[in-house]
């Protein structure tokens, strides 16, 4: 499987992965947007009306107001006040988060758009903050595992160079200069013979088949030749780039007997195993059984994909996560970095979220974080326009948002777990309450101006930007058709 990385138990050949790579990023982008149009849809994520944005009557009204003044006041004693969001500052201000961080082996990172530059700069000073002081190892991101694994080999080994890793996850999200800074920090720390525990990169997502098709069939040519030939054909839906956004349009009937197909594959993997193994490794078995993985989620993704129904998505992300952590041993911890919807505990779009399948699994070992703002900007896409920056006032005072901007505060956290058992701040956190919540795609004439209701305590810890900017571009990106998709 060519040249494995010496020093990470989870890798691949990156000349491969690099050699895959179909010429054309904006059709694989594509495919990548479509994902995100049919799958963030977490504005189910709360189904009734509660909280202070309720409608009241007029002897309801003074209530109303103390409660609200109540819970303003109970933010303001309890907030966690930080200094800055840029990442080349020191992590003094950071250390106030021990208590809220504490034993966790999962700090999970939401985000309220995926396009606000201050909201990356955080993570980028959360993820160095993470490592220096609580030992973590892994930064996970919602991105698709086979194309992440250059990355890896790129922080980890320096192969390659990071705009061009970074353009691989064919994710206008990502392909940031926020994130392109990260991933120099990351390279730059493992170079730091001092640090014996290196960082790695993972995508934790599985919405793309065709790279991990690829190297499903280039690991069977090796060990099974005839049953390579049948996965070719099994495959040829998924077999490139082109052949892949095509294959997306087809039928749900279509994907569930693919899905079938491609679940007996992984029957014969299992039942091969001990030959496969001779003729391989067990490292190089593992890896093409995920590959394999891979191409099922995507395949079971395009089955549901006109329902509306992501949970089936975030559910294989919980299992990806678990298999990495499992990949890299007991010690690991990993922060994860992901949208709000994703990482809450919350439901989403019918289904269990990312963060509420990981709750079941790992319980108090993660700590889940949402991200919350004001008014600013970001960018996102915009049906018939592409991508391009918004702007947004500020939020209301009847929204999660505007409580927690009424503390007068321009960067904080705050720890919404240690708490008392009744009284207006229960209640309130308790109640669906009114939260911008930006996907992918966006517009100035988006219903509910971009908010949707959530429980506040489907997150652990809440940080609150005042104001945001749009993120940067990767100065390197390549030069994608954006405004022909929506």
């Amino acid at each position: 499987m060519g040249r494995n990385c010496d020093t990470s138990r989870i890798g691949f050949s990156t000349a491969a992965i690099r050699d895959q790579r179909c010429n054309s990023i904006s059709a694989m982008d594509e495919i990548f947007s479509l994902g995100w149009r049919i799958l963030l849809v977490w504005a189910a994520f709360g189904a009734c009306s509660g909280g202070l944005g309720a409608q009241t009557t007029p002897g309801s009204r003074a209530t109303e107001s103390s409660a609200a003044a109540e819970v303003t006041a109970w933010v303001r004693d309890v907030a966690i006040p930080l200094r800055t969001a840029d990442p080349q500052s020191d992590l003094k201000d950071m250390e106030r988060l021990e208590a809220v961080v504490r034993d966790a082996r999962i700090v999970a990172i939401g985000e309220a758009t995926h396009g606000s530059r201050e909201f990356f700069q955080m993570k980028h000073r959360l993820l160095e903050y993470l490592v220096e002081k609580k030992g973590f190892t892994i930064l996970g991101i919602e991105a698709n595992w086979p194309e992440s694994l250059a990355i890896n080999d790129y922080v980890m080994n320096g192969v390659g160079d990071a705009p061009s890793a970074l353009d691989g996850l064919y994710s206008w999200a990502w392909n940031t200069e926020e994130v392109l800074e990260l991933l120099r920090w990351m390279r730059k720390y493992n170079e730091d013979p001092a640090h014996r525990k290196k960082l790695k990169f993972y995508g934790f997502d599985g919405q793309i088949a065709h790279l991990a098709a690829r190297n499903v069939v280039n690991y069977l040519d090796r060990v099974d030749p005839e049953e390579a030939r049948a996965a070719a054909k099994l495959f040829a839906p998924v077999s490139d780039m082109a052949k892949e956004k095509e294959a997306a349009a087809k039928s749900e009937v279509f994907w569930e007997k693919e899905e079938d197909r491609i679940a007996g594959l992984q029957v014969e993997f299992e039942r091969r195993k001990e030959a496969y193994l001779r003729a391989s490794s067990e490292r190089e078995w593992t890896l093409a059984q995920h590959h394999l993985e891979i191409v099922r989620q995507a395949a079971e993704i395009y089955s549901i994909k006109q329902k509306g129904n992501v949970s089936p998505r975030d559910r294989a992300m919980a299992k990806n996560v678990r298999w990495i952590l499992e990949q890299e041993g007991p010690e690991a911890k990993i922060m994860l970095w992901a949208h709000n919807g994703h990482v809450s505990t919350g439901s989403l779009g019918g289904g269990a979220s990312m963060g509420n399948e990981l709750r079941q699994m790992y319980g108090k070992e993660m700590v889940v974080c949402g991200f919350s703002f004001e008014e600013g900007s970001f960018q996102a896409l915009e049906k018939g326009k592409g991508l391009r920056p918004f702007t947004v006032g500020p939020a209301g005072p009847e929204t999660l948002d505007g409580v927690l901007a009424s503390a007068g505060l321009p960067l904080f956290a705050v720890d919404l777990r240690p708490l008392p058992a009744g009284g207006a701040v229960a209640k309130w956190l308790d109640a669906p309450q009114k939260m911008r919540s930006v996907g992918a795609v966006f517009s100035e004439n988006t219903r509910d101006g971009g908010f949707v209701e959530i429980i506040p305590r489907s997150f652990d810890v809440l940080f609150f930007v005042k104001q945001t900017t749009a993120a940067r571009e990767n100065p390197r990106r390549e030069q994608w058709r954006l405004e022909s998709r929506e």
